[in-house]
């Protein structure tokens, strides 16, 4: 899940499904935008940076050239196929055709499957082949000689972004460096391991489709048909998926009758981490084990320790960072601050707006400074962009993580106010657009807002979530304290969905009554989060972990950056880290081979 500038999130996401690693797409986070930059989902909400994406930056006439974007169908592995599920729109009702027949009673879930670490698979799948012959009929009747082999399931469990596409089970930063490395160095020991992706619904490409109300709006994303969107029915999507394939593909009973048992383990990142863990708590019949990493499983309304954790963040020398960093970043906010908060509206203040809309230029100049509501956007969250939860020590770009950011501000000779303008116009030389109600306008507009999932995963945090990223005036936020209180994002459920306050609050206790949150009462989940991640506060570690899930630190590590692409220069602890999730996985599914008499095998030579 550092502040956001409003303005990238729509153009981004499409320049985002061809190349993740963009580097204009690590200049916003917010965890509206959901998109996981390259580092994951659930980024801090800011006004700016979902403005900043409707702005002409990545407009047709770019200067990017298109063709200079590696196409991820090019990557090294060409077996992924996109595959879709009929999913129950609501797997809560009854199982009978709905009477209102102006709402779909099913739609196309998306999923992507790859069989590359599947011995004695031959035959490739074509798009148009039928997923239950093509696979049971060539691979489980195929029988070479005697000798048996362990078969797997693996599943990455899709959520809020980035967009999935084949990618997902070659390279991406959502399974990557733990689930599809793992496949391969299990197949290399003579085991089968199947590698599954599962689109969450209302994202990508797994919106239900629904015909046009009274008011001839067809958006899926209305306040009355975001509804079907939750975590709970994510759950029953993965759950009815998993029986499904059982079923067509290892040719399981689906009334419990097994001929044999298959092992699923699911894995995910931040949210997906989060339905990773859930998953296993609330159907272990299907998922043996889980992988859940950096995920937030204790859902709060306010989380002003996301930005007290930045701060900590910016003075951590491991990382770069230094209290000389933290100081200048902090008395910079202040000096902005008392700049702006004068009571009265006098030729001083007024001089004062002027000068600031220059130095951080200001989108419509100091009439934007001239409204509450935007000084708010523009203090609450920081007016530059902190890679806390990205934080990646060997990028290339030139402002990319803590340590260039810190070096930056540490070696300049302005003030800490001139430093930080500075640092913000280096950035991204494009206006800052803080317009409150522009974007208010927009996230109450479904079909403004339905691109990218924003409006979806708003969504989420107002009937289920919090996760608000606040600033308030006596916590160790160091941006400007006391203009992001819980009463911004609050007003935004209401204004977008209708939603009160107090429903909010009552929608994330429900939450984590259901699951459990820190009490959380399962087995099998292994729980991973890296110690410089903001969210690693509502993760489960040493402190709320108990019998049968286990948790570790990634020191160093950002928001579950050892499930990107394994690098040459990742360093010792993601090596660490990634060994870990290994050993336990394989230990978990090696014990229950032993005990299983009926398991899942394919012969092999």
């Amino acid at each position: 899940l550092a502040t956001c500038d409003l303005r990238l999130a729509t153009k981004a996401r499409k320049i985002m499904k061809k190349f993740e690693n963009a580097s204009l797409y690590l200049t916003f986070s917010l965890f509206l935008i959901l998109t996981k930059l390259s580092h994951g989902t659930l980024n801090p909400f800011s006004v700016p940076e979902i403005l900043k994406a409707r702005s002409n930056l990545f407009e047709e006439n770019s200067d990017i050239d298109d063709n200079s974007i590696p196409k991820k169908e090019n990557l090294e592995h060409d077996d992924v196929k996109e595959l879709t599920i009929k999913q129950r729109l609501d797997h809560f009702a009854s199982h009978s055709q709905p009477n209102n027949y102006d709402m779909p009673f099913s739609f196309d879930q998306r999923y992507f499957y790859s069989s590359r670490y599947v011995h004695d698979y031959e035959t490739r799948i074509p798009e148009n082949e039928n997923f239950h012959n093509l696979i049971r009929g060539s691979m489980m009747e195929k029988v070479v000689d005697s000798a048996e082999t362990s078969t797997y399931a693996f599943l990455c469990v899709g959520g809020e972004g980035p967009y999935l596409d084949k990618s997902v089970l070659i390279d991406s930063v959502h399974c990557t460096g733990d689930m599809i490395e793992l496949a391969r160095k299990l197949h290399l020991e003579g085991n089968n391991v199947h590698m599954f992706a599962l689109e969450h619904r209302y994202y990508g490409q797994s919106y239900p489709i629904f015909p046009p109300d009274d008011k001839n709006f067809t958006s899926p994303v209305t306040n009355e048909r975001l509804q079907y969107l939750s975590s709970r029915q994510a759950l029953a999507d993965l759950a009815h998926f998993v029986e499904f394939v059982n079923k067509d593909l290892f040719d399981l009973d689906p009334n419990g009758n097994e001929k044999a048992t298959l092992k699923w383990v699911t894995f995910g990142g931040s949210y997906p981490g989060v339905l990773a863990a859930w998953s296993r708590l609330k159907f272990p019949h299907l998922v043996y084990g889980a992988v859940s990493n950096s995920a937030p499983v204790e859902v709060k309304l306010n989380f002003g320790e996301y930005k007290e954790k930045v701060a900590w963040d910016l003075a951590n020398p491991l990382i770069g960072g230094s209290e000389q960093c933290l100081s200048i970043v902090q008395k910079g906010h202040e000096d902005l601050v008392t700049e702006l908060s004068n009571s009265d509206f006098s030729q001083q203040l007024d001089g004062a707006r002027e000068r600031i809309a220059e130095m951080f230029n200001i989108c419509g100049g100091s009439e934007s400074l001239n409204v509450e509501s935007n000084v708010n956007s523009f203090l609450g969250d920081g007016v530059i962009y902190i890679p806390a939860q990205e934080n990646d020590p060997n990028c290339a770009g030139d402002l990319c993580n803590i340590a260039k950011i810190c070096t930056m501000l540490t070696s300049s000779e302005l003030s800490p106010m001139e430093a930080l303008a500075s640092l913000s116009i280096a950035q991204s030389n494009s206006c800052k657009n803080i317009d409150w109600e522009e974007f208010i306008d927009y996230i109450s507009s479904p079909e403004k807002s339905q691109e990218d999932g924003n409006r979806s995963w708003l969504w989420q945090t107002c009937t289920e979530m919090g996760f608000y990223q606040t600033c308030e005036a006596h916590s160790k936020c160091p941006f400007g304290k006391g203009y992001h209180p819980i009463e911004v994002d609050l007003e935004i459920c209401e204004r977008a969905f209708g939603i009160k306050a107090d429903v909010v609050q009552l929608n994330v206790n429900d939450t984590n009554n259901y699951y459990g949150g820190w009490n959380i009462e399962s087995s099998n989940i292994f729980s991973v989060n890296g110690d410089i991640d903001p969210w690693s506060v509502l993760s489960l570690s040493e402190k709320t972990s108990r019998v049968g899930m286990p948790s570790i630190w990634s020191v160093g590590a950002s928001h579950h950056f050892w499930t990107h692409k394994i690098q040459n220069n990742d360093g010792d602890e993601i090596s660490l880290t990634r060994k870990e999730i290994y050993d336990w996985v394989t230990g978990l599914l090696r014990e229950a081979d032993t005990k299983i008499e009926g398991k899942v095998t394919i012969k092999r030579s």
